[in-house]
């Protein structure tokens, strides 16, 4: 049986449950002339309810839709100890003692933006957390890039609090750059300088569009880089020219050399406020989806960022400068420093090595992000159980509106 959890409230909190909420509280019966004792958190489970780590960016927890959420998580019997952060460093040191004592909880839920979720994963990785570690996101950020690839939205916290408890636990991939972990996509050139001078008022007026509206107005300053890469050869992906453009193999790695405009290096599928940069990719493969661009005209971007925003690869005019792959690593090296977003942290660098680790954690998820998954069964089993279980109910549904409706 699991410890009593520990309080790790970072700051008083009229909505957490009290620290003692799950200490061992036994309950005696007698059954069979035999005295059996049966810990709370043990008969909460059998009920699937959830002990649960609720780490909320300070902020975005005052909001009437998060307090809405947490209502009915509570409502639902969970045990919850709320932790709001002030700060990077409040969140860091919260998720260090999470980790520390993970083990007497079922679920992390980081509520926040892809920088949260980036910073939670960033934690759990290098405290060495268990790969059975379970983290579930409730998007409360600008784009939420992350969690829109998974199919939770932002405009029902509700259902994403209820996918969080109820959803699907699946072991998902974790990718780095130069050590910096990250879930969702490293981005840089051209789109990653614009949406580091994105207007933080304009991303509170029209959310992740800011992004995009900022790309096309910074158009005159478009410039690429000149870089080379390096990946193995034998992961190459039908659409690249690589093979074409190679200076030569050694120890079975492919080289390439050219003018680099943008550089999406995807573990999930968009990123920069609904960008599809890597459309295809998938979390739990063991590959990072790699999407580059070569040089492009001004007056092709708008058309090139409609392109990546609909995640369309079949365009004729940008078909020659837009190139992707799959591999398990990449390098890249350019000739001055290329900036990065790594899941909203920013890099710096000329070098940089893109890894990834196989079913580092898991993840909890609602049915609907199968195209997210190569092992999708279960998630489109539960698909089907849930569209049976709506059919089911149609009926009783139907008699109660009309019964409403006073016929």
């Amino acid at each position: 049986m699991r410890s009593a959890r520990l309080g790790l409230c970072m700051s008083s909190d009229r909505y957490a449950a009290p620290r003692h909420a799950l200490q061992a509280e036994r309950v005696g019966h007698t059954r069979g002339g035999s005295h059996s004792v049966i810990c709370r958190a043990e008969q909460q489970a059998r009920m699937g309810h959830k002990r649960v780590l609720l780490l909320a960016h300070g902020k975005k927890a005052e909001t009437p839709e998060f307090k809405e959420a947490y209502a009915w998580l509570e409502k639902d019997g969970h045990q919850i100890d709320l932790m709001k952060t002030g700060s990077p460093e409040d969140m860091s040191k919260g998720v260090k003692k999470l980790v520390a004592h993970f083990d007497d909880y079922d679920i992390l839920i980081a509520a926040g933006g892809d920088g949260t979720i980036n910073q939670v994963v960033n934690e759990l990785v290098d405290q060495d957390a268990p790969k059975d570690t379970c983290l579930a996101v409730l998007p409360l950020g600008t784009a939420n890039d992350f969690a829109t690839s998974l199919t939770i939205h932002d405009d029902n916290l509700v259902q994403a609090m209820q996918t969080a408890v109820q959803g699907v636990s699946k072991p998902v991939d974790v990718a780095s750059a130069n050590g910096k972990s990250f879930l969702n996509m490293a981005t840089g050139g051209f789109g990653t300088e614009a949406a580091k001078q994105t207007n933080s008022d304009l991303k509170d007026k029209v959310g992740g569009a800011a992004y995009l509206i900022t790309g096309i107005v910074k158009v005159n300053e478009l410039a690429s880089k000149h870089a080379k890469a390096w990946a193995p050869s034998t992961i190459h992906n039908s659409s690249t020219e690589w093979q074409k453009q190679e200076q030569g193999e050694k120890g079975g790695v492919d080289s390439w050399e050219g003018d680099l405009l943008v550089l999406a290096v995807g573990n999930a599928q968009q990123a920069g406020g609904g960008m599809k940069m890597c459309p295809e990719a998938k979390i739990d493969d063991g590959l990072l989806d790699v999407t580059y661009v070569q040089n492009v005209p001004p007056e092709k971007v708008p058309e090139l960022m409609q392109t990546l925003v609909m995640g369309g690869r079949d365009n004729d005019d940008l078909a020659e400068s837009i190139k992707t792959m799959r591999v398990p690593w990449l390098e890249v090296e350019c000739s001055d420093d290329l900036s990065i977003n790594c899941d909203g942290e920013p890099l710096n660098d000329k070098k940089y090595k893109f890894e990834i680790q196989k079913h580092r954690i898991r993840l909890m998820v609602p049915p609907t992000a199968k195209d997210l998954f190569e092992d999708s069964k279960d998630l489109e089993d539960k698909q089907r159980q849930k569209e049976k279980e709506l059919e089911a109910q149609a009926p009783s549904k139907a008699v109660e509106m009309l019964e409403n409706l006073g016929m």
